[in-house]
């Protein structure tokens, strides 16, 4: 790592395409990637709203230094069928993702004011479709009625986890706050435009977390989005997302639609679904 490393966060709700995101950062041979380490067990309680800087600081450079596999997503610990390796120089970025524990970012913008954050944002009836098709993450004995609204056999009261309808409003709309009060820190990505137009898309987010471009990063793009391993948590496929509406009943999805419309987060619905 270089004298004065940045550190990114990536956030969103879980079955938003945080994995593909993180892997597109991954590709950048300056950034050091580690995958959910708040949920990591070899993390897990290391921070909370109540961390000092110097807590923190230390947490990150711990972060750097792992060897931990599910946090580098490698041999049995990793989800992906397919591990996937790019080649690194000198890393200036420390990039980490996150699906859980998102009541700590707010903490970590006002403590670090050097980090720069992402936050990912899915149509929610796309996020909800893709959770159903992820077996590890909704069981098969589950029903999607009693679940999509406020998953509480995922969430299991845990504030930690962001599942279902209700917390991604939630999240959403933590999303927006974040970007009015640090609108030169924080950014929102929609998942449709990323998918619309990804070369683009990752350029102005590269160039807001100050990572230059990268031809692997570029050629990257190109493989994970030109093909399809059929598995729910690699990340190699042709991201569209017209299916979604398919998995969702009528009503279900006509239920959020209706309850977004007319909101602020009207934005993050996805016209083609």
């Amino acid at each position: 790592m270089t004298a004065s490393p940045k550190i990114v966060a990536i956030h969103g709700a879980p079955r938003s395409g945080t994995s593909w995101l993180g892997q597109i950062f991954n590709s950048s041979p300056q950034v050091a990637y580690r995958y959910q380490p708040f949920f990591a067990h070899a993390f897990r309680d290391r921070v909370n709203s109540t961390s000092s800087r110097g807590e923190l600081e230390t947490f990150f450079t711990d972060l750097l230094d792992t060897q931990d596999d599910f946090v580098l997503q490698r041999n049995e610990a990793r989800l992906a069928q397919r591990e996937i390796q790019f080649q690194k120089t000198a890393a200036t970025h420390l990039v980490y993702k996150e699906v859980r524990f998102h009541d700590l970012l707010p903490h970590l913008l006002e403590r670090l004011p050097e980090l720069r954050a992402v936050g990912l944002v899915r149509d929610p009836r796309a996020v909800i479709a893709s959770w159903v098709r992820a077996p590890r993450e909704f069981q098969a004995d589950w029903e999607l009625g009693d679940e999509w609204r406020n998953a509480p056999l995922k969430n299991a009261g845990q504030n930690e986890n962001w599942y279902g309808f209700a917390r991604w409003k939630e999240l959403a709309s933590m999303f927006l706050l974040l970007a009015r009060r640090h609108p030169r820190r924080f950014r929102i990505v929609r998942y449709p435009d990323l998918v619309a137009a990804p070369k683009e898309e990752v350029d102005q987010i590269f160039q807001f977390c100050s990572i230059p471009s990268d031809v692997q990063t570029a050629d990257f793009l190109d493989q994970s989005t030109s093909g399809d391993d059929h598995d729910p948590y690699g990340v190699y496929r042709k991201h569209g997302g017209a299916a979604s509406k398919y998995v969702l009943s009528s009503d279900i999805a006509e239920q959020i639609e209706t309850e977004v419309t007319g909101t602020p987060l009207a934005q993050f619905l996805d016209k083609t679904l």
